[in-house]
């Protein structure tokens, strides 16, 4: 096996040997020597992470075999670099470890600018590879463990300003970064045990008809409590999509609509469709909805009352195609929603490519007061929608005049503030049965009308 790809490990004054931790698998060694040198180096440890932007493109136009020579020199100047008892090692695929003793951090920088001009004039080949770094520093402190130091210089490296995108960067992690860092392993520890409780809760907004102010349907929301708080969305949310528990949790909202259903069923309760969002991780999961079908085959619930909602977005970075995707969960029987149409960089030309039978429209449109051009364009889009035989659902609408609008431009559903906040599967029930928004859509049709005049 070639030794590149195996990974090196490099103290100063040995000689070089095969790495035996391919990184991402066990980092013992590199571990180990971190320890020692924070004891030993006391707050003068800098951990580093030095990255190779767009080295796949060297890769691409000469092969992996000179990919791997890059490699070696480059590997060969770092260690050239190092002072007595620092370490450098590859950590995976084009990025180095680097455990430094820094004196200062203007005698650092200047160490680094020695070692980015001596990498940046390699040639292979003849040509000039004028090789561009990224550097993420972070100054050890006393009770950091070896990977919170790993994960405070990767964030570093990763909050380089766009400008620097085409030079090398150079990044010190902060308190704002180890702060970020110590809230994600809280929630990463409490996530689990969260599930199994669950201080995971479904909450469910209701969509209402403009046509007569009927809830005729709603949305499955998640929210988590702990210790008798609420913990908010922003706080959670983004940590469970990096590290994909957020697919055990899609999963486990649509058990709970399953057993809802289900129970309404046999109670000759009120019901109406729900729809669930499908995460990113849960969309490049290619046995994810294997899983939600053997799930919703527990229940004797009609398909029609489930609706799967994704985003344009989150085929980005996938070898999944979302029409594909769409065509699968309609040959599975169930609806399927286009969510946040009309943000980032939704198009006309999907309207008429994908399978959808409802789309919605992002609460972008709805955030400032009705003027002109918003009107036009959603005008447009609703005659589009309606010409297409699509139902349209405003979501986030929270005044009377977009109400009196939308009502009057054919919209079907409006889910937003205006009508309900997300409540609990209970008070949910209760309003299924209680209808409270008739009365108000009786106003909402004198406005509607005295529109269209």
């Amino acid at each position: 096996m070639r030794e590149i790809r195996q990974g090196m490990f490099m103290n100063k004054n040995q000689d070089l040997i095969p790495e035996r931790m391919a990184l991402s698998a066990d980092c013992r060694d590199g571990e180990s020597l971190f320890y020692k040198l924070k004891q030993k180096f006391q707050e003068s440890l800098v951990l580093m992470i030095m990255d190779i932007k767009q080295f796949q493109t060297i890769n691409y136009l000469y092969g992996y075999p000179a990919g791997d020579e890059i490699l070696r020199r480059i590997f060969t100047i770092l260690n050239n670099n190092l002072r007595l008892e620092e370490v450098v090692f590859r950590l995976c695929e084009d990025q180095f470890v680097l455990l430094l003793k820094q004196e200062s951090r203007y005698d650092l920088i200047q160490r680094l600018l020695v070692i980015d001009e001596e990498i940046y004039q390699l040639h292979y080949d003849g040509h000039w590879l004028r090789l561009l770094l990224s550097f993420g520093m972070h100054e050890v402190h006393p009770d950091d463990h070896y990977l919170f130091a790993l994960d405070c210089a990767n964030n570093a490296r990763l909050c380089e300003p766009d400008y620097s995108r085409y030079s090398t960067s150079y990044e010190f992690s902060s308190p704002a970064i180890r702060e970020q860092l110590h809230h994600q392993a809280q929630i990463e520890t409490l996530m689990h045990s969260a599930l199994e409780k669950p201080e995971f809760v479904v909450f469910i907004q209701p969509k209402v008809s403009l046509k007569d102010g009927r809830i005729a349907g709603g949305e499955a929301l998640i929210r988590w409590f702990h210790d008798g708080r609420q913990i908010p969305l922003n706080l959670f949310l983004p940590i469970l999509v990096r590290n994909t528990f957020i697919r055990k949790i899609d999963q486990f909202v649509f058990e709970q609509l399953c057993q809802c259903f289900s129970r309404w069923i046999r109670q000759a309760a009120p019901v109406v469709p729900i729809s669930c969002n499908l995460s990113r991780p849960s969309f490049q999961d290619t046995s994810y909805l294997g899983e939600l079908l053997e799930i919703y085959r527990r229940y004797s619930i009609p398909q029609s009352l489930l609706e799967l909602e994704l985003s344009e977005e989150i085929e980005l970075g996938s070898e999944i195609s979302l029409l594909d995707y769409m065509k699968e969960i309609q040959n599975l029987g169930f609806p399927c929603s286009l969510d946040d149409f009309g943000s980032g960089y939704s198009s006309l030309s999907l309207l008429s490519s994908l399978p959808v039978s409802i789309i919605k429209l992002d609460r972008c449109f709805f955030t400032q007061p009705l003027h002109e051009k918003n009107r036009i364009v959603l005008q447009e889009l609703l005659t589009i929608t309606r010409r297409l035989g699509m139902k349209t659902v405003a979501e986030g609408v929270e005044t009377q005049e977009y109400i009196d609008f939308l009502k009057a431009n054919g919209c079907d559903l409006v889910q937003g503030f205006y009508y309900c906040t997300p409540v609990t599967i209970s008070e949910f029930e209760k309003l299924l049965i209680q209808q409270p928004f008739l009365d108000r859509q009786n106003e909402t049709n004198k406005n509607s009308v005295a529109l269209e005049a």
